[in-house]
């Protein structure tokens, strides 16, 4: 089947009548107005809410004549174009625009003709055709949906992806050229689209960029008042360019998201743009499945995607948001409906327990670090040169103690019996109380505000009315406002009631509980950085008992933060009551505010959380969140021993803003451990020789054997590590999993020195062993910034590659830049030639008689074209 698509790439002249691009029509948080006039109040230095974009538009046929309308949620993004496997799309792209620009696809086969990307590829002119297109000509692309390409048998029938133009890409993108392109297994779509669902909507995720844009000099010529004021570097004006937008539009103005209850959706959700573009899509009060797993929160990068699937089954008008700090405050909000279309569609009622709790925000003293003492080095935190950063009290500087808010649990509605934590609970730190519940329980938690300010409980992971909703924001729908449940004021109390839906718990292969939290949402950014925030299980049915999960012998809940002090609500009384010299004080300082972010686990720095203590074969159950802002991705290293994630082994995990994870460990090392390849049942050991002007080395130890050996310049050690079969990769994996050897006497400085190397895990195989196993050409590639800044041998390198250096060269921000290494560069491209192992399996495919599976072979490997050679070409 061959689909047909024409579309037209033109300047969005008229963006307001069109609305493709960040009008304000109303704001969705009351508290962030102010954040709204930043970005879409138009001035003599502003350009405000509209911007002149290229856009990619849908016409009937070839003569461009007649567009066919898109929905109005799609914004500015381009038209859907879906496929199944074995259809052909046909893009007949006519650039109307004045710019050259082309269409390239992810997730569709295709060959250097059709590609659509300029870069230094090798090819002839003939196949340069493709990669851009002038202003006023037209090209034809066709992509294939071969079997390699599309969904595979444990994929849902569709998967996400998207189109954009590519001649220079992030320019392109943030001038508006990129929309969405779903490809799906044969016999999944008819004439309205997925077969398995009633709605299908794709939402982008991004801070688009509009200071990158081809037509910035036109915008700040069209709508900034006086142009000639305005300075393009300007730090508060490249500010106001970053619009943190849902398909285009910000703070609640994104259209018609609307649907029936009982309707089966499927969300198609992407991220795309730069290293901010890390994205939390929270949707309120339901519950969806992303990967056979419940969510209601989905982590989207840049280039990366997820099809989500959800029953519309909680009407009222709903509250989707980033909660990654900085883009919330900044507008990427909108709003979907969930209407009761047909009387006798109800939602069932829950079957399950009753679990009752009593909560309260109480204001109390809170000390990052207890022991004064950094317990990595021994040494008192103000004297320890990592740590006085943040715990030195002087006279303009707060020190390690704040006062904050913390939610606290009591033991009846009278709130006059705290319920003391257990031994097994002094992990949780600053954390309130654990909430358990089973599939199909109501949750009721009685919360009196003991605080001197309004908060609320906004919960993760269950479901409740719209009157229970805990964020404070402007709805529609209600009449009254603000709702109570948004708003607890001073001494009042208020009784919340969330429901876990059947099937709204842990997923076939999932722990018995799945992690979420409980947050304040009255402002969600500046409650959470003043301490409210708490941990929340949902389990299988039958596996609490007590209201403690029966099948684990440990429980322990981490939550990795950057606390910013500087956005509690309490730091003006911090600051009068620590700081030696109030006065003295500039809360705009750079390192003011540096000094009040406290980056912990728990609400504790330096190893002061306490409480992690285990026995060797203990089942354990680990759960671990995110919160925060761009800044809050968190990598947690478990030294020593590996757990399982979704049928996975690993040591590492990362955790995202409002996403939560639970691993299960049965520790296998003993000792005191930090919480920061090769063949399974073997032994391996490596031999190092310091040769480097620095006098200490240590490497990093996957089991714990031969810990914390640090040795000198000259000096040679040999290390042991025992690869155990819990080391290696479980059945589920493939066959051999990946991680890093590197140095640790300075984890950062030693590795910005290059102290890092692939380390391959497998599974016992004879064939390997014997060196048979060659049908996989195996390439290690590490993709990361090198920050030569952070490099042991900056100064090195300065004295032999810079000429006359000034005296503070390491100060200037263009010097410190220039050293961010992001990997290849364009220019010093390298092949990964593998033309003797495509002609090795041929040759073993042609010799086993399988002929029809030898001409496949050199098909996939070569997009259709009879070649054996196979390269691959690396760019940053």
């Amino acid at each position: 089947m061959y689909l047909s698509i024409c579309i037209v790439c033109r300047l969005c002249k008229n963006c307001v009548k069109n609305m493709y691009i960040f009008i304000l029509l109303k704001c969705s948080f009351h508290i962030f107005f102010r954040h709204a006039r930043m970005f879409l109040e138009k001035g003599e230095q502003r350009i405000g809410r509209v911007y002149k974009k290229a856009v990619y538009l849908q016409y009937t046929d070839a003569t461009f004549r007649q567009e066919i309308e898109k929905p109005k949620w799609m914004g500015y993004l381009g038209p859907l174009i879906t496929a199944e496997e074995g259809d052909t799309v046909v893009v007949h792209l006519k650039n109307m625009a004045s710019q050259p620009y082309s269409i390239h696809p992810h997730g569709m086969s295709y060959n250097k003709s059709n590609e659509g990307a300029l870069y230094p590829d090798q090819t002839d002119s003939a196949e340069k055709r493709d990669d851009a297109v002038a202003p006023g000509k037209a090209y034809s692309y066709i992509w294939p949906l071969e079997s390699s390409h599309a969904p595979g048998k444990d994929d849902p029938n569709c998967l996400t992806r998207v189109y954009h133009s590519h001649v220079t890409a992030p320019k392109d993108i943030a001038t508006g050229l990129i929309g969405p392109l779903i490809i799906c297994k044969k016999g999944s779509l008819d004439v309205h689209g997925e077969k398995s669902g009633d709605y299908l909507y794709a939402l982008m995720f991004t801070v688009s960029d509009e200071n990158l844009s081809w037509y910035l000099d036109d915008n700040i010529k069209t709508y900034c008042t006086v142009p000639a004021k305005v300075k393009k570097d300007d730090e508060d004006f490249i500010e106001s360019n970053k619009m943190h937008s849902i398909n285009g539009y910000v703070f609640g103005n994104l259209p018609d998201l609307s649907m029936c209850m009982g309707n089966k959706i499927h969300w198609h959700l992407f991220g795309i743009g730069n290293e901010v573009d890390v994205h939390s899509a929270f949707f309120h009060g339901q519950v969806l499945t992303n990967r056979r797993h419940r969510t209601d929160t989905v982590s989207l990068f840049p280039a990366t995607f997820a099809n989500v699937q959800m029953e519309a089954d909680n009407p009222g008008q709903w509250l989707l948001s980033c909660q990654v700090n900085d883009h919330l405050e900044a507008g990427m909000q909108a709003f979907f409906e969930i209407k009761k279309c047909f009387p006798n569609v109800h939602k069932p009622r829950p079957f399950g327990a009753v679990r009752q709790y009593y909560i309260a925000a109480e204001e109390v003293i809170w000390d990052y670090g207890p022991t004064q003492i950094n317990q990595y080095t021994g040494i008192k935190l103000e004297d320890d040169s990592m740590a006085d950063t943040f715990f030195d009290n002087r006279d303009d500087r707060i020190g390690g103690k704040y006062k904050k808010v913390q939610y606290v649990e009591y033991t009846d509605d009278t709130f006059t019996k705290r319920k003391e934590r257990t031994p097994e609970e002094q992990h949780l730190g600053i954390l309130g109380p654990i909430i358990r519940a089973e599939e199909e329980d109501t949750i009721k938690v009685t919360f009196r505000n003991k605080a001197s300010r309004p908060y609320s409980i906004q919960p993760h992971g269950v479901q409740y009315s719209i009157e229970m909703d805990g964020t404070l924001y402007h709805n529609a729908l209600e009449v009254i406002e603000p709702l109570p449940a948004a708003m607890v004021r001073p001494d009042t109390t208020f009784k919340y009631e969330w429901v876990v839906p059947k099937a709204g718990g842990p997923a076939a292969g999932d722990p018995d509980c799945i992690s979420y939290l409980y947050y304040s949402a009255v402002d969600p950014i500046r409650d959470t950085n003043s301490g409210l925030v708490g941990p929340l299980l949902i389990c299988k049915p039958k596996t609490l008992k007590s209201g403690k999960q029966k099948n684990v012998n440990k429980e322990f809940h981490i939550l990795a933060t950057n606390f910013d002090e500087n956005l509690s609500w309490y730091l003006d009384e911090n600051i009068n009551r620590y700081a030696k010299n109030p006065k003295t004080v500039k809360k705009d300082d750079e390192d003011f505010e540096l000094s009040n972010q406290m980056r912990s686990l728990n609400g504790y720095m330096y190893g002061n959380l306490k409480g992690l203590t285990m026995c060797k074969g203990d089942k354990v159950s680990w759960h671990l969140y995110g919160l925060g802002s761009e800044g809050d991705i968190h990598g947690l290293y478990f030294q020593g021993n590996r757990f399982l994630y979704r049928g996975t082994r690993k040591d590492t995990i990362s955790v995202f803003p409002h996403v939560a994870h639970t691993v299960i460990m049965e520790p296998d090392s003993m000792g005191t451990l930090p919480f920061y390849q090769y063949i399974c049942y073997n032994e391996l050991r490596r031999v190092i020789k310091n040769k480097c002007k620095q006098s200490k080395i240590r490497s990093n130890n996957p089991d714990n054997s031969n810990k914390n050996i640090v040795f000198s310049t000259g000096q040679t050690q040999t290390y042991t590590w025992y690869i155990p079969k819990t080391a290696g990769p479980t059945e589920e994996q493939e066959e051999c999993s990946v991680g890093a050897y590197y140095s640790t006497v300075d984890v950062n400085k030693d590795f910005y020195s290059g102290l890092i190397g692939p380390l391959v895990i497998c599974k016992k195989s004879l064939l390997r062993k014997l060196g048979l196993k060659k049908e996989i050409e195996e390439f290690a590639l590490l993709f990361t910034v090198f920050d030569e800044n952070q490099s042991w041998y900056l100064d090195d390198n300065i004295k032999t590659h810079v000429k006359n250096p000034p005296s503070k060269l390491k100060e200037d921000p263009d010097f410190i830049e220039s050293n961010k290494m992001h990997g290849e560069y364009r220019t010093n491209t390298f092949q990964l030639t593998v033309l003797t192992t495509v002609l090795n399996i041929a040759k073993r495919l042609s010799n086993a008689g399988k002929v029809n599976e030898c001409v496949k072979f050199l098909k996939f490997t070569v997009f259709g074209e009879l070649k054996c050679v196979l390269t691959v070409q690396v760019y940053q």
